[in-house]
Order: C-alpha cells, then sequence, then structure tokens
C-alpha cells in the first residue's frame, strides 16, 4: 500500500469534518492549530536556539580558560624536552644562594660535576619544593640519597624533617 493511497481516505475524512463544523468551531480549530504550531515552533526551534546565545559567554571564558591552560602546559611540555643550557658555575651558584628554606644548617660542598647537599633538619614540603626548582632552575638532578626522617619531639615543630645528604649531578 502505498503512502497516497493511505493518504487520501485520510484527508477526505478530514475535509468532510471540516466541512461539518460551524464558522465558530472553524475558527477556533485554526486559532488552536495555529498556538499548537507556535508552541511546537518555540520548543523545538526558537527555545534551544536562545538558550545557546545566552549560555554562549560563560561557555566561551570557560573555552577560552581551558585554551590558556593548554597553551601553558603546552610551553611548559617544550621547555621540559628541550631546556636550556646552563653553565656549571650558574647551576652552583643557585644552589649555593638557595639553601636558606632548607634550615640554617643546610650546607652544600661542590666536587667537579656533582654536588653535596648536608641537611640537618629540613622540612620534607622544603625539601620537595628545592628539589623541583633544583632540577628546573639549576638542571642538577639527584644521585644518591642517604636521608633519615627525623621525629618530631614535643618541643620541636610537628612538621617531618630530614637529615642527611644528598648528592647531585650538575650540568
Amino acid at each position: 500500500m502505498s503512502l497516497h493511497t493511505w493518504m487520501t481516505p485520510l484527508r477526505q475524512s478530514l475535509q468532510a469534518a471540516w466541512a461539518g463544523r460551524s464558522p465558530r468551531e472553524r475558527v477556533l480549530l485554526a486559532i488552536g492549530v495555529w498556538v499548537l504550531s507556535l508552541a511546537a515552533l518555540w520548543m523545538l526551534a526558537l527555545a534551544p536556539a536562545l538558550r545557546t546565545w545566552q549560555e554562549a559567554p560563560a561557555r566561551q571564558a570557560q573555552l577560552d580558560t581551558q585554551s590558556q591552560r593548554m597553551r601553558q602546559l603546552q610551553a611548559q611540555a617544550q621547555g621540559l624536552q628541550k631546556p636550556r643550557a646552563i653553565a656549571r658555575t650558574d647551576a652552583a651558584l643557585w644552589l649555593e644562594k638557595n639553601l636558606t628554606e632548607l634550615g640554617p644548617n643546610a650546607r652544600i660542598s661542590l666536587q667537579g660535576d656533582s654536588a653535596t647537599l648536608s641537611l640537618q633538619a629540613a622540612p620534607a614540603a622544603a625539601l620537595a619544593r628545592w628539589l623541583s626548582l633544583a632540577r628546573d632552575n639549576a638542571q642538577a638532578l639527584p644521585t644518591q640519597a642517604q636521608l633519615q626522617q627525623v621525629s618530631p619531639t614535643k618541643t620541636d615543630s610537628p612538621e617531618v624533617t630530614w637529615r642527611g645528604s644528598l648528592v647531585l649531578r650538575l650540568p
């Protein structure tokens, strides 16, 4: 059965029903069809477009933030792939100048292409931060570590500290 043969009886029955209505009912049915058509047009086409248009500035700001973060990560990754060359003397100078956060007893001694860091009571967080900065700024990498955790006492701060030595390879 084709679509045309199926539609013909339906169309004829709708025309007969329309012709059987009074003029007042026809006007009300026409208004009802228009109202339903406008409601369907609003729900299916205009409301989603309006909502998208209203949300666009916030979404654009979010995408701009993500894009900026991605560019920062890309620059950082490229920097890690091709580290800038740093002279051994500059690396040694950076290591010597930045010992203050490791405590007053932190010492560094240089022997050729390595540096030995001696610690007495270095805070764990400060040591981790210093090692990260030493890797980034002085391109010094730890090759050997002999560290002991110092247990906090009631008179000391409750922060975990380390003592021992670290051997760093200089560039």
